[in-house]
């Protein structure tokens, strides 16, 4: 096993989030062998909380190098298989799991309230939507890093172009160099998810307060 500390991670992870009352329609570790590294993608089903963000999905990405890196800081990691190899074990490495969150809204919501379908309405109506909700974050996270973009697809139809698959994406990084347990770091994780799970629920309520004001 290449990486006996993000797997004992995503255990605890799974075991964790059971005990919540979330919809999990996802949870898969990935591994990429050429590229040295692993993952976990954790999939929510918000359908029963929200009419307007239809899905949550976290991302955690991790590789050899980082889980090398983590291996050295925890005491009792000695026999580690990867600080047998020495191309994993550089110095200057900080272990991190960089985390990717993608909140996918329900653009056909907006598009059932508008009067017209005709030419860019939709587009139109998208735009203002994510627009609106741009300025509703900034209010709410003030005191927060949060880097965000939004991710959509445009197609087309006889009444004219529209977006589809409208997504807002977020991008952090979990520290994990200040930890000296995997106990630790189990408790720093679960925080954290747990911080996404609040900020999903403000999303929510963001999507459905803006959605009269752009249809």
């Amino acid at each position: 096993m290449n990486y006996p500390i993000f797997s004992a991670i995503v255990n605890q992870m799974e075991t964790r989030l059971t005990r919540r009352a979330i919809n999990i329609d996802q949870f898969r570790v990935w591994n990429e062998d050429k590229i040295n590294a692993t993952g976990l993608e954790i999939g929510v089903n918000l359908a029963n909380k929200s009419n307007h963000v239809r899905r949550l999905v976290i991302n955690l990405d991790w590789d050899k190098f980082r889980e090398a890196s983590l291996a050295r800081q925890l005491p009792g990691m000695e026999k580690h298989p990867l600080l047998k190899e020495e191309v994993f074990n550089r110095k200057g490495i900080r272990p991190y799991i960089d985390v990717e969150t993608i909140w996918y809204f329900d653009e056909q919501v907006l598009y059932n309230k508008l009067k017209s379908l005709v030419g860019n309405t939709r587009m139109e109506a998208a735009s203002h939507w994510m627009e609106f909700i741009n300025a509703e974050l900034k209010r709410e996270f003030t005191e927060e890093n949060l880097i965000t973009r939004w991710h959509m697809e445009i197609e087309g139809d006889i009444n004219g172009r529209y977006v589809t698959d409208m997504s807002l994406i977020s991008y952090m990084q979990y520290e994990l160099d200040a930890f000296h347990s995997l106990n630790d770091i189990h408790a720093h994780l679960e925080k954290n998810i747990q911080f996404i799970l609040q900020r999903t629920d403000v999303i929510m309520k963001i999507a459905s307060k803006t959605l009269e004001q752009a249809a």
